[in-house]
């Protein structure tokens, strides 16, 4: 109600000193007076419309002087009224300042010791709570730990003492805590000791697969010390059959050349002689006349006969010679082919043989009838790969 008071009394000295009770009218007249021109029609009427409007203007500037001396008024009225204001206020400030500071000290002091009480408090429950979650830490500390660790652990947590001198209102918390960690501590426990009674089945397992292993590495290198020893012999046979083979070709080929040269000498030979008797032929024919000269036609035709089932003879015992020789160079060439065909059989097959072998352990060790059927499936197939010749799974005798 005192604010709305002082509102009115403000608006009311501000129409005071802009004499708002007489001017107000004398606008209100101002205007009805210019309010009937509308429109410029000649001089007259613009003279008429920048005389009203000059009016107005005159009136307006005139308010705005007595606005402005009023503002300044104000102005330095607030301004007084500021430094007035300020200097009451410097006689009880520091006094005001000084009794708030000692009650501040106060509070803030009541304060820090609530605080501090919270604080142990929160402390305390927090020591406590540390100590539950270390009883819970015990699972997660010997996890992958021997059994023995475990057992320990399992020993040092049932000995712990938990009671309320300890733990005070979270006794409870902490006994199920040890409570649920004991459970997984021999849950823990169990299962190290089937992991250890596995890992030494495994040990065990696997000393005995690097002893069969070392046995058949030593076996394999023995094998493959005789093979390269029944290869090295191999091969030097082959070289002395390759040398006797090319020692029978040769011994053929010159047996060839010296029949050919014979039967050529001979040929020419009986074709000296034969041109000696022409000749001699030829004279008894120029003696005889005809008759000669027929008999010796007859005698010609039939040494020709005869030469030539001679030549037939001949060229018959060189191709049967020939032949013979051939044969005995196939049957050797046969021979070496069908030892290196049973050698590369050996060699294809001592892989799948390994493999077949360690299928055989495997299975054997597992137990396994399936296994076991396969690794004798594999065995079969690598010995039907050791076979000289090439013959397919179905028609394997095994």
């Amino acid at each position: 109600m005192k604010k709305e008071t002082t509102e009115l009394t403000v608006i009311k000295r501000a129409a005071v000193a802009l004499g708002t009770s007489e001017r107000e009218a004398q606008l209100a007249l101002l205007v009805a007076e210019s309010s009937t021109i509308v429109a410029i029609k000649n001089t007259a009427g613009r003279d008429q419309c920048h005389s009203a409007a000059m009016k107005l203007r005159t009136t307006r500037v005139e308010i705005e002087k007595a606005g402005k001396a009023a503002r300044e008024d104000a102005t330095a009225f607030s301004k007084a009224v500021i430094a007035e204001e300020k200097r009451l206020v410097a006689i009880t400030g520091p006094e005001e300042e000084r009794l708030l500071g000692l009650r501040d000290v106060w509070d803030e002091a009541r304060e820090a010791e609530r605080r501090e009480k919270v604080e142990a408090e929160a402390r305390r429950v927090a020591g406590i709570r540390a100590k539950i979650d270390g009883i819970r830490a015990y699972a997660a500390i010997v996890v992958g730990q021997p059994s023995s660790v475990i057992e320990d652990t399992i020993k040092i947590l049932v000995a712990l003492p938990i009671d309320v001198d300890h733990f005070a209102e979270l006794t409870g918390d902490a006994e199920f805590a040890r409570g649920e960690t004991l459970d997984k501590l021999r849950n823990l426990h169990e299962a190290a000791i089937k992991q250890e009674a596995e890992a030494k089945r495994l040990a065990e397992e696997r000393a005995e697969l690097d002893r069969q292993r070392v046995a058949f590495e030593a076996e394999q290198k023995r094998l493959a010390a005789e093979r390269a020893e029944q290869e090295r012999t191999e091969r030097a046979r082959r070289d002395a059959e390759e040398a006797e083979r090319r020692e029978a070709l040769a011994k053929a080929d010159a047996i060839m050349r010296a029949e050919r040269e014979t039967h050529e000498q001979r040929m020419a030979v009986e074709r000296a002689e034969f041109q000696r008797r022409q000749d001699e032929a030829a004279a008894e024919q120029r003696r005889a006349a005809a008759e000669l000269q027929r008999q010796q036609d007859e005698l010609a035709v039939q040494r020709r006969a005869e030469a030539d089932a001679a030549a037939a003879k001949l060229r018959e015992a060189d191709l049967a010679a020939a032949r013979k020789a051939l044969e005995e160079v196939q049957r050797a060439e046969d021979e070496r082919i069908a030892h290196e065909a049973a050698d590369t059989a050996m060699r294809n097959a001592a892989q799948p043989l390994f493999d077949a072998c360690l299928l055989f352990v495997a299975a054997h060790e597992a137990n396994d009838t399936d296994a076991l059927d396969a690794a004798y499936q594999a065995a079969a197939a690598a010995i039907c790969l050791a076979q000289p010749i090439d013959i397919s799974l179905e028609d394997c005798p095994f």
